[in-house]
């Protein structure tokens, strides 16, 4: 388990922000929170927007970058909204995207949270 400082304390709800097991990088699906688990106003987009700087630090914080992200998982809780998300992960992840899956969903842990994103990465080979 690696401790995240900047994100949400996932020890109330019971389990870790981040995961290092071998090469591999597991990070609990982040909401467009901010580090006080408020989740942040100005819509889909802003949330969106805070779910991947959320990920950029817990991947930073272990050394990885999006470019290591293997598989990432989108959880939202209106599928009107998915051409969005996939605008700005393009703008994000750039022409090489990870392997992916959009998931519609009833609710998420939050109830004003939208979107919640997951993703599994691999750790950059050392020389």
């Amino acid at each position: 388990m690696v401790p995240v400082p900047g994100l949400m304390d996932p020890l109330p709800l019971a389990y870790s922000q981040c995961v290092v097991a071998g090469p591999l990088v597991f990070l609990a699906a982040q909401m467009g929170t901010d580090e006080h688990g408020h989740v942040v106003p100005g819509g889909f987009a802003a949330q969106v927007t805070r779910s991947f700087h959320n990920i950029r630090v817990a991947l930073e914080r272990v050394g990885c970058g999006f470019e290591h992200v293997l598989s990432m998982t989108s959880y939202v809780t209106d599928m009107r909204y998915a051409g969005e998300l996939v605008r700005i992960r393009r703008d994000i992840l750039g022409e090489s995207p990870p392997a992916g899956a959009l998931v519609g969903v009833a609710q998420l842990a939050w109830p004003e949270a939208w979107v919640s994103i997951q993703v599994t990465a691999v750790l950059p080979a050392t020389p």
